[in-house]
């Protein structure tokens, strides 16, 4: 593997992680870091007077690996909201709610 064939490799994992982070989308989550362990073993099998300049190359993608944990921070705190507001309608729209406001008027 070359330098240049890692960070094709690697830009095109990233962008599907990005669209599955984007979409909420499992599947494709998963898919791009089944992708990005088949790149990490393929290091890891380079031998190591070899890898200097995958390793480099590397360095490139970390604009890209920044975006994608800053969308996967947005995302987390996205879903802690939308779970605490469905708490919250729960609460409000519980069966129980009626009957003491029934019983309290």
């Amino acid at each position: 593997m070359t330098a240049e064939q890692l960070l094709h490799t690697m830009r095109a994992v990233l962008a599907d992680e990005r669209e599955g982070i984007l979409r909420f989308d499992a599947v494709l989550m998963a898919r791009a870091n089944d992708a990005k362990e088949i790149v990490l073993q393929r290091l890891r099998e380079t031998p190591a007077a070899e890898r200097g300049p995958l390793l480099a190359a590397l360095d490139e993608l970390q604009p890209d690996l920044r975006c994608n944990q800053i969308l996967l921070a947005h995302a987390q705190a996205y879903l802690k909201d939308m779970r605490q507001a469905a708490l919250e309608r729960e609460r409000r729209e519980s069966s129980i709610v009626p009957l003491i406001r029934r019983k309290a008027g």
